[in-house]
């Protein structure tokens, strides 16, 4: 679904922007114009089962499935429980006193167990994870669509990345920064985000002590995040102007206009994005995540107008689906309708993939 003459992808799509992340010559230099303050020379990309929301999905899934929750229930009500085993199937079973006391435990702990290992909201998918030459992490993400909560989403990211780093081995001292890096709006629409600061182009949060006037920060925990529509007139360096150019207008771009990009690897960039250049994995990716953002994009403002509408007419039938949510749970009804996917109505709506899935049921 190309526009006239359209010569490269647009870069914001999932299926460019990791294409173009996953050159190890490109990196650095997205680092350089979006990470201030640290030098990366190089990075390492980190495969998947890095993500920590990924971890003990089984175990979650187990915890967290009525049948598991129902047979829970019901043991906890019985007066006399025991674990009885048997060698082979000719012997007699015996109270096995350990088994029991572990049963028992376990029914009395549940609770707090499926506490820790809730119900996953989203497929948990980061765009990218890196580890820069310096031993830190990056976690990178793009998002298109506006959404809710959107920092919400990115702070449980890279928070729990960063927890997770114990888990994997060495103590407290060996843990390193994470830092959440997010490149928000462009795609064909040029959707701008924050609607409380419209015109803000960058937002980096890290913690600050709040109760004496020396300004006191833990910076092992970081969330940088850019609304690329809202690119400020100076104080940028050509690295930056060249990599905003790419993500915002480079789907525009004729390969003469390309070639006076003055950044080496944002040209780089701009040839993984070229159409002629793809594979046809990467093409047939990308033709379909522009069909359902065009889709989205396109349908937006009038199923969001729709949802509005449906969502005051179901506000009472529908008990807890009252204001704001009615109206996400009834554009997500309709969207479904236009057979879009279920991540991608769970990155418009900020409803939970599970949510959607009982909305399709």
């Amino acid at each position: 679904m190309q526009v006239h003459n359209q010569a490269y992808g647009v870069a914001t799509y999932d299926a460019i922007f990791k294409s173009v992340l996953s050159d190890d010559a490109i990196r650095p230099s997205f680092f350089h114009a979006f990470v201030p303050g640290i030098t990366v020379m190089s990075s390492e990309r980190l495969d998947n089962h890095m993500n920590p929301l990924k971890e003990f999905q089984v175990l979650r899934r187990l915890l967290t499935k009525n049948d598991t929750s129902e047979m829970i229930e019901a043991l906890q009500k019985v007066y006399g429980i025991e674990v009885t085993v048997a060698r082979t199937e000719q012997d007699a079973h015996t109270r096995h006193e350990k088994a029991t006391q572990f049963l028992k435990a376990l029914l009395a702990h549940y609770d707090d167990l499926a506490r820790a290992f809730p119900k996953d909201l989203y497929d948990g998918s980061m765009d990218f994870v890196c580890k820069l030459d310096n031993g830190e992490y990056a976690l990178i993400e793009t998002q298109v669509i506006v959404q809710d909560y959107w920092d919400k989403r990115a702070l449980a990211y890279v928070a729990a990345f960063y927890g997770n780093q114990i888990r994997k081995g060495g103590d407290w001292g060996h843990i390193k920064r994470v830092i959440g890096v997010n490149i928000l709006g462009g795609g064909i629409d040029q959707h701008r985000h924050w609607k409380d600061t419209p015109d803000q182009f960058m937002r980096h949060y890290m913690f600050e002590e709040q109760l004496h006037k020396e300004p006191r920060f833990i910076e092992e925990l970081q969330l940088i995040q850019y609304s690329i529509q809202n690119e400020p007139k100076g104080e940028l360096t050509q690295e930056q102007r060249d990599w905003l150019m790419f993500f915002k207008e480079g789907y525009r771009m004729s390969e003469a206009q390309v070639a006076a990009i003055q950044t080496d690897a944002v040209q780089r960039a701009f040839e993984r994005a070229k159409f002629s250049k793809m594979s046809h994995e990467l093409r047939d990716v990308y033709e379909k995540e522009d069909l359902q953002y065009k889709r989205v994009s396109g349908a937006m403002e009038e199923k969001w107008q729709e949802g509005v509408a449906i969502g005051r007419e179901e506000g009472v039938a529908i008990g807890r689906e009252e204001g704001n949510n009615a109206t996400k749970y009834a554009i997500a009804r309709q969207l479904l309708r236009e057979g879009l996917s279920l991540d991608l109505i769970s990155r418009t709506t900020g409803l939970s993939i599970d949510d959607i899935k009982g909305i399709k049921k």
